[in-house]
């Protein structure tokens, strides 16, 4: 399908969310949490797997509804866990691991979901203590260092309920060039903060977010799908609960120039815990140099943005659009020329956005000779629930193949519904973090 670059360059303007490569992943512990030969007890075999596992969230203050640090407190919540492990809803794990292979996999293997479904079927045995603990690799990503902390200008409550997004804008202290190579998130109130996103500003961008920043009389502004604009801001990654942050793959970065602004997305939820003041910090690790620059570009059908051609129709129980398109040609256009056109890149990481309506949604790589890659596959879509996922191994990107997008949603309402930034609105969007 040819694109007219002109068209491509005002499908630039358009907002969503995403996040950095293994944001969203915290990491898969490899061990299988298995029994001993008198059945799984707590002390030895459930402690160690629900410490990696669920303590990023399930603790005291933190986002999720209940703590499990404790003997009580995971042999209370029996119930709920056998449910919640065995349909594979916690630890949250979104796509699809047929369709290829992920860092950081967060999933319960078969062998752990076993162990605690037969613990609690055992009675919850609590065993001793000065058992020898059953191994549960922690393979979670890590920030390695911290260089520079960019924290919201004051405290903020939220005001809407339960979910609402702000966001806020932080001056870039850095005079010179500076490339980040990892970010990672330190909630100021962990119970309320559902997920951060950070986005860059380019200088030439700094005066239409200072003016959105401006004309709110409180801190930040209102922001749902993305940070608001005309312009589209680079994306430097983003932060889910759980998380410790992340190095972007290594020997990359992405760019920062003198002068250019970050914009901190927060969507707090306050569903379960009461508005508190929060002043949330993003903690980045830098470079002065890399040794390939990279960038988050977004994909999706200009024509879905430009004119409005993603009709979802009102009471669609499966309205579907899909795009496929050999983006080399315009890969300057889209990057804002960090990479080139009509030359191959490397695709290290991709996510899927689209609002409260998705049901399912893929993006693959369609091979020139044929084959079709997938690279993610999301089969029940969590607005609630999106990241970004790193692959286990880069996937090249070749002119004459062509980058594939699929979008699903339910409209129960009775108004049609295409694309727009509010909750009304929908996205069918696709973000990876590329290199040349």
């Amino acid at each position: 399908m040819k694109i007219d670059r002109l068209a491509l360059a005002l499908f630039l303007p358009l907002a969503g969310c995403s996040s950095q490569p293994g944001a969203s992943t915290t990491g898969a512990p490899t061990g299988a949490g298995g029994a001993g030969a008198q059945g799984p007890t707590y002390s030895r075999d459930i402690k160690p797997l629900v410490d990696v596992k669920c303590t990023g969230c399930h603790v005291e203050g933190g986002i999720a509804p209940f703590p499990l640090t404790t003997y009580a407190e995971v042999s209370a919540n029996a119930t709920s866990i056998v449910g919640a492990v065995s349909s594979r809803l916690m630890p949250p794990w979104p796509p699809d691991d047929s369709c290829t292979s992920y860092a950081y996999d967060r999933s319960l293997s078969p062998a752990q979901i076993d162990a605690l479904t037969g613990w609690i079927r055992a009675g919850a045995p609590a065993g001793d203590p000065s058992e020898a603990l059953v191994t549960v690799a922690d393979t979670r990503s890590k920030l390695s260092h911290v260089d520079l902390t960019l924290s919201m200008p004051a405290p903020y409550t939220p005001k809407i309920s339960p979910d609402e997004y702000r966001c806020f804008l932080v001056d870039w202290p850095e005079s010179d060039t500076t490339y980040v190579t990892g970010l990672g998130v330190e909630p100021g109130m962990p119970a309320i903060v559902h997920h951060v996103i950070a986005f860059l500003a380019p200088p030439d961008q700094v005066a239409e977010y200072q003016a959105l920043d401006d004309a709110d009389p409180a801190l930040g502004w209102s922001c749902f799908g993305g940070p608001g604009g005309t312009g589209v801001p680079g994306w430097l990654g983003a932060w889910a609960p759980g998380a410790t942050g992340a190095d972007f793959p290594k020997g990359t970065g992405i760019q920062i120039a003198p002068g250019s602004k970050v914009v901190i997305q927060v969507h707090y939820n306050t569903l379960t815990t009461k508005p508190g003041p929060d002043q949330t910090r993003i903690l980045i690790e830098t470079a002065k140099s890399v040794d390939k620059q990279a960038v988050m570009f977004p994909f999706a059908n200009p024509s879905w943005v430009q004119d409005k051609m993603m009709d979802i129709p009102a009471y669609a129980m499966d309205a579907t659009h899909d795009f496929a398109v050999d983006p080399t040609p315009y890969m300057d256009l889209l990057t804002q020329n960090v990479l080139a056109a009509d030359k191959p890149f490397t695709l290290y990481s991709a996510a899927l956005h689209m609002h409260t309506r998705g049901t399912h949604a893929v993006t693959r790589i369609d091979r020139a000779g044929g084959q079709k890659e997938c690279m993610l596959q999301i089969d029940d879509w969590n607005f609630h629930w999106q990241g970004g996922y790193d692959f286990s191994q880069p996937k090249e990107f070749d002119p004459g193949d062509q980058l594939y997008l699929e979008c699903h949603w339910n409209n129960t309402t009775p108004m049609d519904v295409n694309w727009g930034e509010t909750t009304e609105d929908e996205m069918c969007l696709g973000v990876y973090y590329a290199t040349q």
